[in-house]
């Protein structure tokens, strides 16, 4: 009988650690995952969000036309082949990419801090809320309480003529 006890004991003990390992591990793959995505995705939609006519022409913030934010764009203008980004296209290639990349089982929260148009460079927070899907299976409600906050700036830089 004695011995039964030790082996009840042990098979308890085995499935907890398992489970305890399944949620701490869970939450540091999730932590690794967002930062990889939140930094693909970052790059990504400024590639995506380039305007090839400033690009070309060297359209900068001329004080007159209000098509250009005067507190994030500090290009000069008429110089060709400086990069400037567009807030607007930004916003919605990082919302669009990070919406299907996302897993379902987690909540986010993304935050964009600080978007420049020129020099392009932008500041995002992710913040991620897990839940635990196999405590559903027990109607237990479970809020960690805790988020998973993931902070990335990114500029976007060319090269001149003369580095090629």
């Amino acid at each position: 009988m004695n011995s039964s006890m030790w082996m009840y004991f042990f098979m308890v003990m085995g499935i907890l650690g398992i489970v305890l390992i399944n949620i701490f591990g869970n939450v540091i793959m999730s932590n690794e995952q967002n930062y990889y995505l939140l930094k693909e995705i970052t790059e990504a939609a400024m590639i995506d969000a380039v305007d090839l006519k400033a690009y070309r022409d060297g359209i900068g913030w001329d004080g007159v036309t209000e098509e250009n934010d005067p507190e994030s764009m500090h290009c000069m203008e008429g110089i060709p082949g400086t990069i400037r980004i567009i807030k607007e296209k930004f916003v919605e290639s990082f919302v669009r990419r990070f919406a299907s990349s996302a897993q379902l089982n987690r909540k986010y929260k993304i935050i964009i801090n600080d978007i420049d148009e020129c020099p392009p460079k932008v500041t995002v927070t992710l913040v991620a809320t897990e839940e635990f899907s196999f405590l559903s299976m027990f109607n237990v409600e479970y809020d960690s309480g805790e988020d998973i906050v993931n902070v990335l700036t990114g500029i976007l830089e060319n090269r001149t003529p003369d580095e090629y």
